[in-house]
């Protein structure tokens, strides 16, 4: 099995850092590479064992996870690992498809350490991620946050944990406000009398409780932001998306993949202090 050393040797042929010098540099430049560790990418290169074509090499998870984080033109990443773009192009669409298709995120996973008589435990909130204008200027495209064409996706986060415990969406901003976007697929997983804490773009008592001034819901949700800033620090996620948008949502969900197994492995969000006293009330 690879090691996550063989990916320290394999990620610096292409950063160019030199192998004798600093440590905690090489880290950086890694990560500034690749959107995560050497330890994370054997993780994820376990994980794909039985999924990963049989000659496929460590290489080509580090393409995928080149292109999810640097997001450069095709030239630019297949110079980068000396290949031809077509050769590059392939192999790292495949990877990115085979870590969005892992089942990382578990429902289930947002009942860990609810105290007993809870009824909310998941905070959810809505994300947008600009694209290239698909046609003309059409509203149904237009994201009121950063003013111009986009593509809404919801994180649902465990309020204990702060794990990623739902993600869901890929549709027009303009034509899924947050509250259509959840009841498209999240409340017909939420049991009876089960709701979620969402913010007021989710007015609907039936399945959600809103923060109406209070501090401890409004950190909880302010959580959503730390989120939000691991999973837009890949650029394929921050900077315009250039692909065909078939492919975002595999392009999305392999990040919010990524940034679970990190939180898994030595990088948790934030507690919120006194959330169990909260909910427990």
């Amino acid at each position: 099995m690879a090691s996550s050393e063989i990916f320290w040797n394999l990620g610096h042929n292409i950063t160019g850092h030199n192998l004798t010098g600093s440590r905690s540099m090489g880290y950086r430049l890694f990560r500034a590479f690749f959107g995560t560790t050497p330890q994370v990418c054997e993780i994820v290169w376990h994980m794909l064992s039985t999924r990963r074509p049989p000659q496929s090499t460590p290489h080509h998870l580090l393409w995928g996870l080149l292109l999810l984080k640097q997001y450069n033109i095709e030239s630019v990443n297949s110079a980068l690992v000396g290949v031809t773009e077509k050769t590059f192009r392939n192999w790292s669409l495949m990877y990115i498809q085979l870590i969005a298709k892992l089942p990382v995120l578990d429902f289930e996973r947002r009942l860990e350490n609810a105290p007993e008589g809870t009824t909310t435990f998941v905070s959810l909130d809505g994300t947008d991620f600009p694209i290239l204008e698909p046609t003309e200027f059409d509203p149904k495209w237009f994201s009121h946050k950063f003013r111009g064409p986009g593509l809404r996706y919801e994180i649902g986060l465990c309020i204990t944990t702060g794990n990623i415990v739902w993600a869901h969406g890929g549709y027009p901003c303009g034509e899924w406000p947050d509250l259509r976007l959840a009841r498209d697929a999240f409340i017909d997983h939420l049991e009876i009398g089960e709701k979620a804490l969402a913010d007021k773009g989710y007015r609907d008592n039936n399945y959600f409780v809103n923060p109406n001034g209070n501090q401890m819901k409004k950190k909880i949700l302010a959580r959503h932001e730390t989120v939000n800033k691991r999973v837009k620090q890949f650029y394929s996620m921050k900077n315009v998306f250039r692909h065909v948008l078939t492919l975002h949502p595999s392009f999305f969900r392999a990040v919010v993949n990524l940034t679970q197994i990190m939180i898994d492995n030595g990088e948790p969000l934030y507690e919120v202090e006194q959330v169990e006293e909260w909910l427990s009330s």
